[in-house]
């Protein structure tokens, strides 16, 4: 009987260290998919290595929000920026969950990665700071930092990585906008495409204030040219928001101008800009003034120069030019159609009169 029991203990323990060994091969299936990785590669052609699964969002970076509302994804934003909680009211209003996501302090120009380890993120879409980068993947993070080729498809191929990034259906959705995005190019196109360059009016794109314009490495430039405008700061050294004097604004003498990005995180308002402009009697001699062209762009959830807007700003551009070539184009119901496919939300007429007027929500 002695011998019997030994035996059989024996036998247990035996069993007992191959369900060891096979555990200590084999993770359990969750495990696995946490850790699991691809390969994504940036628009800049770095190569950025991100979770398989993710199911946290970090959005830091300004458009990061806008484009994982598009993307679907909105509920895996686990913290965003803290200028992203009241600087554009309408995403208050539009988005589901804005008013709860925590946001970071200074997470635009101080950013403390301490501050966002709690929330476990998966990954963090962050601005294109090679230092707060830096911080996030020696903290473990998996990290996506905006880059760009300076070009107007940036904006449908960033909403591309993001859907790689994130997955599931989010691709099938970063097709749909890339579909709609190339319509809109190739509607405008199909009208200004054969206007002369000395037919083509002097457009300017003020950033802010009116002295502040966007350069020959901004991608603003090919969106006036598509919509069949002379962009004067073409040949301007710089990027998105280069700084030019009085007199070369005054020599450029655009005959049209376009007010965007104005009136969030503390700045001016673009009608305290053009009021401003206006009241200043140096510029009273530019075409712009004189004719009454000073026009303030539409925000809605986000800036229309610098977000996935973009191509209704392409459209605002293109009618506000050629009212005749584009009278079929109707700026109030492709807004509407917009925020309805690509940010969940059916607009009603006055709110989207409201956007359209740069008003905030009633």
């Amino acid at each position: 009987m002695e011998r019997k029991s030994l035996r059989l203990l024996s036998m247990i323990l035996a069993l007992i260290m191959v369900l060891s060994f096979s555990a200590c091969g084999q993770k359990a299936p969750a495990e696995t998919e946490k850790n699991e990785v691809k390969t994504v590669i940036n628009l800049d052609g770095t190569e950025l290595t991100v979770p398989t699964n993710v199911e946290k969002i970090g959005a830091i970076f300004g458009p990061a929000y806008e484009k994982i509302v598009l993307l679907g994804a909105e509920d895996k934003i686990v913290f965003d920026g803290d200028f992203h909680i009241n600087g554009w009211p309408w995403s208050n209003v539009i988005y589901k969950n804005l008013n709860d996501v925590p946001g970071i302090l200074n997470a635009h120009s101080e950013l403390n990665v301490e501050d966002l380890l709690q929330y476990e993120a998966d990954v963090v879409f962050n601005f294109s700071n090679p230092e707060t980068t830096a911080a996030l993947e020696e903290a473990g993070i998996s990290v996506v930092p905006m880059a760009s080729t300076n070009k107007l498809s940036d904006i449908k191929d960033t909403v591309a990585l993001y859907a790689e990034v994130i997955g599931g259906d989010a691709i099938e959705i970063s097709d749909r906008y890339s579909e709609y995005f190339d319509g809109v190019v190739e509607k405008i196109s199909a009208v200004t495409e054969t206007i002369p360059e000395a037919d083509r009016p002097k457009v300017y794109i003020a950033n802010q204030n009116i002295l502040w314009t966007s350069g020959k490495n901004s991608d603003l430039n090919e969106l006036i040219k598509l919509a069949g405008g002379n962009p004067v700061a073409k040949d301007l050294e710089g990027g998105g928001k280069t700084e030019i004097t009085k007199e070369q604004f005054i020599e450029w003498n655009p005959d049209y101008v376009f007010v965007d990005h104005a009136g969030s995180s503390g700045n001016a308002t673009a009608e305290e800009v053009i009021d401003e402009m206006l009241a200043d009697a140096e510029f009273s001699g530019v075409n712009a003034v004189s004719n009454d062209q000073v026009i303030v762009v539409p925000t809605g959830v986000f800036f229309w120069d610098s977000g996935v807007q973009k191509p209704l700003f392409a459209l605002m551009i293109a009618k506000t030019l050629y009212p005749e070539q584009f009278a079929d184009v109707d700026i109030k119901a492709e807004l509407i159609s917009f925020y309805s496919e690509f940010f969940h939300y059916d607009l009603t007429d006055d709110e989207a009169d409201r956007i359209l007027a740069h008003l905030d929500p009633a």
